[in-house]
């Protein structure tokens, strides 16, 4: 009675860690305009609040897991409990943005420290028979966290703030460390030596963090920038040097050799993979959907949400699936429809129904669940004592792909948005400068389209009431003919008054008759200056419909420029999915004696 309760508190602390430290990576995404906003920073700045995260996930995860070998997994994933539970509440508490950045810091080390040491406690717990088995469960909920990012913090945000993405961790944390204590043993990998590789942990935190970096931030900063440049250089030497001389080591930290077997390079390019496909839904598609079509975050959360259902139901099928007959084919499935998914993104348009985005998460999130069993596919030839190695490589895998996904797709995608905004500004001034206005409206419009901002927005309100310089309503106007109409008027009426003129100078003699000729005077200027006002109102009414005209035809040319410039984005991301589909035929063997 006793093992079963241990059994399950075990299966369920190791599910919680692994759900806290994947949603962090996808979480944080749905949040960085309303934090944006809160401290009064740029996008650029808030940016950090993730990029800081996946890149110390990425750089510590390898070492912290040969550490936790060598001096206990079990110490060593409390202490990660405790710094990520820390980390967390603290995040929440945050006062400025450089102490949120350095309290995700903070996270991501604990999460490097937590997630390598999960796979191997799961194998001590259970055995290397169920093993497989207890890391596909483990693996589920790793690809519904990475998936339900987006859905959760839209919600938090929606019914509280912000700060709740980070708040949500501190319970479960409290929850995984009771659990942790009372359902787990103390264990190692006793085929190596105690003494710890300093300098090789530094050469590969260093070139880690520098090839990291740089995937980050390539875009930002130029490729071709000195900063740049120099971190590469550095980031190639220093792993080199570690290669060079850790493949001299007897006790390497890093086990190259596992490498050897097929199914865990496959199952690890294919985990690599998975991270890759969190940036393309979760990442570039809410962008498109909040940024674009103008969702709010509850809204765009409800939609990407369809991929976390999907995953629930993939997984567990998948599992099945791949213990009956072979992972081989439920991976080769799973890349296929993700691969499907990102063809389907690169068909969007700005007025693509709900529905249609519903189906494409779906087939995303299936793919993807099935995908994620890649993970189980990676560790199940390993050597039971090199599970916790074997977990840091393959999770850290997914940790660069999600890197290399937000390198490449959030860097080009910003590239593509940048031409975006010229050529709309470049239709609009041609839209201006054919659109029938005033002098003035034209003025402010062209200020307007070079730098949009409340007060140039309101100079055009301003210009178009301006009465002076009105044009004449456009041949394309219905007004044309009501405006023509009432100048006739103006005419006809000025010529009355003439008459009227020449009638009250003739009858100045005789009194009665003058005294009328001066009221009908009056009147006929009194009308003669309704009626111009009556034009000029038409021709204001004009204005109003030609501006209304060119606010439609610089939307629908931002909405369309726009939605080039994500397609092209998933184009990319489609030629990515499809190059990786033929690596899952090797994420099994095809007989189990091979």
């Amino acid at each position: 009675m006793y093992s079963k309760l241990q059994k399950a508190g075990g299966l369920t602390a190791l599910c919680l860690m692994m759900f806290i430290v994947t949603l962090d990576t996808t979480i944080t995404n749905i949040a960085l305009p309303n934090i944006t906003s809160y401290f009064s920073t740029t996008l650029d700045t808030s940016n950090w609040i993730s990029t800081i995260y996946v890149l110390l996930l990425s750089v510590f995860m390898i070492p912290m897991a040969k550490v936790a070998d060598q001096i206990g997994r079990k110490k060593v994933i409390l202490v990660g409990l405790i710094l990520f539970g820390a980390g967390s509440l603290a995040c929440g508490m945050a006062n400025s943005i450089g102490m949120l950045i350095a309290m995700r810091a903070i996270q991501g080390l604990s999460g490097a420290i937590i997630t390598p040491i999960i796979v191997p406690l799961s194998v001590n717990l259970f055995g290397r028979e169920r093993a497989n088995q207890i890391v596909g469960i483990i693996g589920a909920f790793a690809a519904i966290a990475a998936a339900a990012g987006p859905p959760i913090g839209g919600l938090l945000i929606h019914l509280w703030s912000w700060h709740e993405i980070f708040f949500i961790n501190v319970p479960v944390v409290i929850v995984t460390l009771i659990l942790t204590i009372f359902c787990f043993h103390e264990s190692y990998d006793m085929t190596i030596s105690k003494s710890i590789d300093y300098a090789g942990i530094i050469l590969l935190s260093i070139g880690l963090f520098l090839i990291t970096f740089v995937l980050l931030k390539g875009y930002d900063f130029g490729w071709l920038s000195l900063r740049i440049l120099l971190m590469s250089v550095g980031a190639v030497l220093a792993l080199w040097l570690f290669v060079y001389l850790d493949l001299r080591r007897k006790e390497p930290l890093v086990e190259f050799k596992l490498f050897r077997d097929r199914t865990f390079l496959s199952s690890t390019l294919l985990y690599f993979t998975c991270g890759f496909t969190v940036v393309m839904s979760s990442v570039v598609f809410n962008f498109f959907l909040e940024n674009v079509r103008g969702f709010s975050p509850l809204h765009a959360g409800n939609i990407i949400m369809i991929s976390s259902i999907m995953v629930i139901i993939a997984l567990p099928m998948g599992s099945q699936l791949g213990q009956k007959l072979n992972y081989r084919w439920v991976n080769v499935i799973g890349t296929i429809l993700m691969a499907m998914g990102g063809l389907v993104l690169t068909q969007i348009t700005y007025a693509m129904s709900n529905f249609t985005m519903i189906v494409d998460m779906a087939i995303i999130g299936l793919g993807f669940g099935l995908t994620s069993l890649s993970l189980v596919s990676a560790v199940q030839y390993i050597p039971i004592e090199k599970a916790g190695i074997a977990s840091g490589m393959i999770n850290a895998a997914r940790q660069l792909g999600t890197c290399l996904g937000i390198a490449l797709l959030v860097g080009i995608l910003n590239n593509n948005v940048d031409n975006a905004k010229s050529a709309i500004k470049a239709e609009a001034y041609q839209h201006i400068r054919v659109t029938q206005v005033s002098s003035s409206v034209r003025h402010a419009l062209d200020k307007n389209v070079e730098n949009h901002t409340r007060q140039n927005s309101a100079a055009i309100r301003a210009a178009a009431k301006d009465r002076y310089r009105i044009p004449v309503p456009a041949d394309s106007s219905n007004l044309k003919q009501v405006y023509e109409g009432e100048q006739k008027l103006v005419l006809g009426n000025v010529k009355i008054a003439n008459s009227v003129n020449q009638l009250y100078a003739g009858t100045k003699r005789i009194r009665l008759v003058n005294k009328s000729a001066r009221q009908l005077m009056i009147g006929t200027r009194d009308l003669a200056a309704k009626q111009k006002l009556m034009g000029e109102a038409v021709a204001l009414e004009a204005q109003k419909h030609e501006l209304q005209t060119l606010q439609n035809q610089i939307n629908r040319s931002k909405h369309t420029e726009l939605t080039l410039a994500f397609t092209k984005t998933f184009w990319i991301a489609f030629l990515f999915l499809t190059l990786m589909c033929p690596v899952a035929f090797w994420t099994d063997k095809w007989h189990k004696s091979e």
